[in-house]
């Protein structure tokens, strides 16, 4: 059995093998290519070959092309690898060295889930739709700050839609200059919209072809994006032992300290999946306003919440409880029921 640490940077990697007695088999830099790992470690592969490689915006093709090359890879957490996140000596070299020795030692921590290639087109498709989302909101503020310098105060959510625009663009400004900006930004908001519109397509079909979209929908104020990221985030709810578990990979769980017989709880981890945690949270503020009969029972709970502790934190916690219902119902493969959720509480 050989055994290899890579350290991963955009141009070029560094590889340091060695045997299972530790003695140096390989090491050196190489670009960053399909091709050239391949010329690396391919010799090494009929013996038994174990690849450690931390985490990062080229792991997955990194792993996916060692896996098909006959490797057992290990994708660390590099926040978890404190021999290199703390270590004052700090090059490609000495990095790669130690995941090798970890790895040879088995004393790497739990390797980080790599999931399917269509796991990981719908995270693409979600973050690009994310960022589409983003850039069109920015253009909305942009034109209501300057209309609100011009005393122009526009109502809540007013350019959310074409119309709206249209609206606005049939308007008479006093300054000559808010009459191309508009028509500018008018122009702006629409591609942006038309290619939203074209992600949601696509999104509209994958949601369609996974029945624990649907699962997930069953629960109040859950819709294709909740329910889409949900899915793109946890991949398979299976590896998750437990919705506690779950829930620290949102990073909603509370930090907490412990000395002796008393525990202090602090602020969420925020660790693990950002955009699940967001929009879960989003989901959570929904719950709290509707006047519906099927968030009557988590409204209920929300309120006992927030009135000891305010209703930031009872938000927090209404989201924690949202995912711990959604682990179940995939897990399970069941549908939500708010009678079961009354009878509960």
């Amino acid at each position: 059995m050989h055994y290899c640490g890579i350290d991963v940077a955009m141009k070029s990697s560094y590889l340091y093998i060695t045997d299972s007695a530790g003695r140096i088999k390989g090491k050196g830099e190489l670009p960053t290519t399909a091709e050239d790992f391949r010329r690396a470690l391919k010799r090494f592969v009929p013996g038994g070959l174990k690849v450690a490689v931390e985490a990062g915006p080229q792991t997955a093709w990194i792993h996916d092309f060692l896996v098909a090359l006959g490797a057992e890879v290990h994708v660390v957490n590099p926040n978890k690898v404190r021999l290199i996140a703390e270590s004052r000596r700090k090059t490609d070299k000495i990095d790669a060295k130690v995941l090798c020795e970890l790895l040879r030692l088995d004393g790497l921590p739990h390797p980080v889930h790599v999931p399917d290639q269509e796991t990981r087109s719908l995270r693409g498709l979600l973050v690009a739709r994310r960022q589409l989302v983003s850039a069109r909101t920015k253009v909305c503020n942009v034109v209501r700050g300057m209309l609100r310098q011009e005393g122009i105060r526009l109502p809540s959510r007013f350019l959310t839609s074409l119309a709206a625009w249209g609206r606005l663009l049939a308007m008479e400004f006093t300054h000559s200059h808010l009459g191309p900006v508009v028509e500018a930004y008018a122009e702006t908001f629409k591609a942006l919209t038309r290619s939203i519109q074209v992600l949601d397509k696509q999104l509209a079909r994958r949601e369609k072809a996974d029945d624990r979209a649907a699962r997930l929908q069953t629960m109040p104020k859950v819709g294709r994006i909740a329910s889409l990221t949900f899915l793109a985030a946890v991949d398979q709810v299976e590896r998750f032992g437990s919705s506690r578990k779950l829930v620290g990979y949102s990073g909603l769980a509370p930090t907490a300290r412990s000395s002796g017989e008393r525990t202090e709880y602090g602020s969420i981890s925020r660790e693990g999946r950002r955009e699940l945690r967001a929009v879960w949270v989003q989901i959570a503020q929904l719950v709290a306003m509707d006047t519906g009969k099927a968030t009557a029972p988590l409204r209920k709970w929300f309120s006992k919440v927030a009135f000891p502790r305010g209703k930031k934190t009872a938000i927090v916690a209404l989201a924690r409880k949202l995912l711990t219902i959604a682990y179940p119902l995939l897990k399970q493969q069941t549908e939500y029921d708010a009678k079961r959720l009354r009878r509960a509480a």
